[in-house]
């Protein structure tokens, strides 16, 4: 009898343990979604009062760092979630990964310029996180429907003072390794001839804008196709599809001085 008693208390103290060990998972866990529901409930009202000043700059809405040297400018598509500041660290590549505008840590980071990429550069690459939910950059994934692309075919990027919009030319699935990540800045035809085939010929579908640049391609010489268009691409961070997986939205727009860019071609 006092043997199975034992056996008896030995089991009820195991069953206790493993009740409070499963209790202190549940509790952490519910502190880690508590921890990320504020953190991104803090930071959707910062780019809430940052989009209200974006819109309407009176000094009454001006955010505590308005001046901050790294806000370089503004993203938005219309009708989506996509309205987001646009940072870029000198020196600092990746700085905004995981920092918010203030420059505070941030588990969802904000929106950032390739570091190799100038406002002005032959392809200008936003990263931004892609976050479940379809929140941040995750929103991009809705275009993988090409109805849903025809009724937001059109990227607003203020960069600097100047506003600029680019229509959308191609949607990719693609990895770390897709040759597209290099193209920031070409010094020849060829070359950019070739980085504008490769983002046309692995989109999911033909857009309206890419079809005519397609065409362009084919009737116009090198020299003369050279820096015709300037490209937007947006990027995710990695996704449910896997580690390296990305999701590219190109858009472009035709530069309204493409004659007289004097670079010298290989």
């Amino acid at each position: 009898m006092k043997v199975q008693n034992k056996k008896q208390k030995r089991r009820q103290r195991i069953r206790r343990a493993v009740f409070l060990f499963f209790l202190l998972l549940l509790m952490t866990g519910a502190y880690v979604m508590y921890r990320y529901y504020r953190e991104e409930k803090s930071q959707q009202e910062q780019f809430d009062k940052l989009e209200e000043w974006e819109n309407n700059p009176i000094p009454s809405l001006a955010p505590a760092n308005e001046n901050n040297p790294d806000w370089i400018g503004w993203l938005k598509i219309k009708d989506s979630s996509i309205s987001y500041p646009v940072m870029q660290k000198e020196g600092g590549g990746e700085y905004y990964l995981h920092r918010d505008f203030d420059g505070n840590y941030s588990f969802y980071g904000t929106p950032f310029l390739d570091g190799r990429c100038t406002p002005d550069s032959d392809n200008c690459i936003i990263y931004g996180h892609n976050i479940n939910g379809r929140r941040m950059f995750g929103a991009l994934h809705a275009y993988d429907s090409e109805e849903y692309y025809k009724k937001h075919p059109e990227i607003y990027f203020r960069a600097g003072e100047e506003k600029r919009n680019y229509q959308i030319v191609s949607v990719i699935h693609a990895d770390t390794s897709f040759s597209a990540y290099s193209f920031t800045d070409v010094g020849n035809w060829e070359e950019y001839r070739e980085y504008v085939g490769v983002i046309l010929s692995h989109s999911l579908y033909q857009t309206e804008l890419g079809e005519q640049i397609k065409k362009k391609r084919e009737e116009e010489t090198a020299e003369q196709f050279f820096q015709k268009y300037q490209f937007l691409t947006l990027s995710t961070c990695r996704s449910w599809a896997g580690r390296d997986a990305r999701l590219l939205v190109v858009a472009a727009r035709e530069r309204q001085n493409a004659e007289s860019i004097c670079r010298i071609a290989d």
